[in-house]
């Protein structure tokens, strides 16, 4: 374990930040403010012990406006039956996640690219810049699709939508935390959040607050350990089969941006990073999230952005943070009721910013498809959602790792027995392809192949090669391959044909 003070301190400051999180994803979600927490709490606690990271996970956007989305048509926003069915719905997420985890389904983030994961990571940061607009500027009535238009609209009737007490808040936590990581890279945040909570202080003495209009983070009732059964009955699981489809999209989401965070931390830190682990985590993590009040959480880019900031470096981090979000609301709830939301929002600000690093636009330009794959992961995001984007770029990675892997290094040497052609990379059903024009331009000629630095041969090849040598044979050729002890026991084992001639190197 590294530092514990270190990790101490990096779960305080997650824990500041989850606080409004909490409480607005469970507004999106269609529940109490305290349910939330219970998952800033539950979800964050779970995770971390079960975890090998120091990824902060607990509420997220996308999967909180999905359950809502899901839940809402079955039963009255907030009501008990809908509690119900947001509980029931999360037990699903959870077993499919570890379902997920039984089939070792993590591997199919291991594809994707770095390129990939900079693009996740900065239109994660970009939609976080524009959400938290919404607090900066008191736009909490304020609703629009895109995000352009949502800039129109607040440059065109800025007079009208701004609040200029709430833009004052925000803009001096944002230039507190800049201004303070000029002397302390470590404490900047904390620095920011006391800049905003100041200069709200001050606000709120010069003006009153009907007049402000400011929206602070308010009183927050909670429970220590909210156990809580999930209704399980016959008509509950009946109309529960409408919730199916969302369980699995919900369920792939939390993975994907989960996975996402942790490759990252895996590429760029020298943390023992197991994603099956990671992946049993989070699926258990969230079954048992509706047994304590809680829904569905996943990782959350931003937490482990700053946590990350802190120096953290073990899963201790967001045991401590689960512990300090109930310490915060509990023996500081006077004073964290007063806390403006614009300058919980600042902070957030400065941590969506860090997360778009410009030097990536220059780093992969060097490489083409690299670039496309940056550009198209990060321009799918703004305009269509981090889901979509997830997607995209998954989709795009293992596409060019498929291309790559199918490209065959082919160079020729003509020996005083016949032509020798030696082959690089895969010979599988997608590769094959490129030895026919070889074998063409040779036709009628003894032809040796070199597979010494073939990494895989697949059936495909095997037929391949007994129709070549067919071919061959009837116009008085030979074939010839070179091949190490254990390609020949593959290569027996897939029935190749006896006028084929195997010599071991």
């Amino acid at each position: 374990m590294g530092d514990w003070r270190t990790e101490v301190f990096a779960g305080f400051v997650g824990a500041i930040l989850v606080i409004p999180q909490g409480i607005t994803y469970a507004y999106l979600a269609g529940l109490q403010p305290e349910y939330g927490l219970y998952c800033a709490i539950f979800v964050t606690l779970f995770s971390s012990i079960l975890g090998t990271s120091s990824m902060m996970s607990g509420p997220n956007t996308a999967v909180a406006i999905l359950i809502g989305v899901a839940v809402l048509p079955l039963a009255g926003r907030g009501s008990p039956v809908y509690i119900d069915f947001v509980f029931l719905l999360c037990m699903m997420v959870g077993l499919i996640q570890l379902l997920f985890w039984l089939l070792r389904g993590a591997r199919i983030f291991q594809y994707l690219s770095p390129a990939a994961i900079s693009g996740i990571s900065a239109g994660a940061g970009f939609l976080i810049i524009m959400a938290s607009l919404d607090s900066i500027l008191d736009l909490s009535t304020f609703r629009t699709t895109f995000f352009y238009e949502k800039l129109y609209v607040i440059i065109s009737d800025a007079t009208d939508l701004v609040n200029p007490y709430s833009l004052v808040i925000g803009i001096s936590t944002i230039l507190g935390g800049y201004i303070g990581r000029r002397y302390s890279a470590r404490y900047y945040i904390i620095i920011a959040v006391c800049t905003g909570y100041l200069c709200g202080l001050l606000v709120a003495f010069i003006w009153p607050q009907p007049l402000t209009e400011l929206e602070y983070l308010g009183r927050m009732p909670l429970q220590w350990l909210p156990f809580s059964i999930p209704s399980v009955n016959i008509e509950y699981l009946m109309t529960s089969i409408k919730l199916v489809p969302y369980a699995f999209t919900i369920a792939f989401i939390g993975l994907a941006q989960s996975l996402v965070i942790v490759r990252e931390l895996k590429m760029e830190t020298d943390q023992d990073i197991d994603l099956d682990k990671e992946v049993y985590a989070q699926g258990l993590a969230n079954f048992l999230a509706p047994f304590f009040s809680s829904f569905v959480g996943s990782g959350s880019f931003n937490r482990t952005k700053a946590n990350r900031s802190l120096g953290a470096t073990t899963p201790f981090s967001g045991i401590a943070a689960a512990g300090f979000v109930l310490i915060l609301i509990t023996f500081l709830g006077p004073v964290l009721t007063y806390m403006p939301m614009a300058a919980m929002a600042g902070t957030l600000f400065i941590v969506g910013a860090d997360m778009i690093k410009w030097s990536d636009v220059k780093h992969y330009a060097q490489v083409r498809s690299e670039l496309v794959i940056y550009l198209a992961t990060f321009i799918s995001i703004i305009f269509f959602g981090l889901a979509t984007g997830i997607v995209i770029a998954v989709f795009l990675s293992v596409s060019v790792f498929l291309l790559r892997i199918s490209q065959l290094e082919l160079s020729v040497e003509n020996k005083d027995s016949g032509t020798l052609l030696k082959v690089k990379g895969a010979l599988f059903y997608a590769s094959v392809a490129h030895l026919t024009e070889k074998f063409q331009s040779h036709f009628g000629e003894n032809l040796t192949v070199d597979l010494q630095y073939t990494t895989h041969i697949d059936q495909s090849a095997v037929d391949f090669f007994i129709r070549e040598s067919s071919n061959m044979a009837a116009q008085g050729a030979k074939l010839t391959l070179l091949i190490n002890d254990q390609q020949r026991r593959f290569l027996k084992k897939l029935g190749i044909s006896s006028d084929i001639e195997l010599i071991s190197l």
